[in-house]
């Protein structure tokens, strides 16, 4: 008799640990993947469009590309503001060289919003 209750302690040990672990995995979070250009890259010329890719789905509520000024650059962005698991945004007009910071906010489907920024540099001397 004591080994039946050595396998139901162990399924009930096993049912206990498994529901510890299942908030864990809902309550996870959409973040950055990559971005194309990669946080830090330099450019040999600008960019036609920004990339930004994230572990699930989410609605970015934010988009903006600043230079090392501080002064915006125009983005036209692509797929409107549907969740979506990537971001894409066209730039307007070819980007002098110089040091760039594209600016990111995002919401995930729990309402969860997060937000970063990709550093990258176009030097047109390469």
């Amino acid at each position: 008799m004591s080994s039946r209750y050595a396998f139901i302690r162990r399924g009930v040990f096993a049912a206990a640990f498994a529901a510890l672990l299942a908030p864990g995995a809902a309550s996870a979070h959409a973040m950055l993947h990559s971005s194309d250009p990669t946080d830090g890259a330099t450019l040999s010329a600008s960019p036609r469009a920004l990339n930004l890719m994230f572990t699930e789905d989410c609605r970015v509520t934010a988009l903006r590309l600043l230079d090392e000024g501080g002064r915006e650059h125009q983005l036209r962005r692509e797929g409107g503001r549907a969740a979506s698991s990537r971001a894409t945004a066209t730039v307007a007009t070819p980007l002098p060289p110089g040091a760039y910071r594209l600016e990111w906010r995002a919401m995930g489907d729990d309402g969860h919003v997060m937000s970063g920024a990709v550093r990258f540099a176009v030097n047109a001397s390469r």
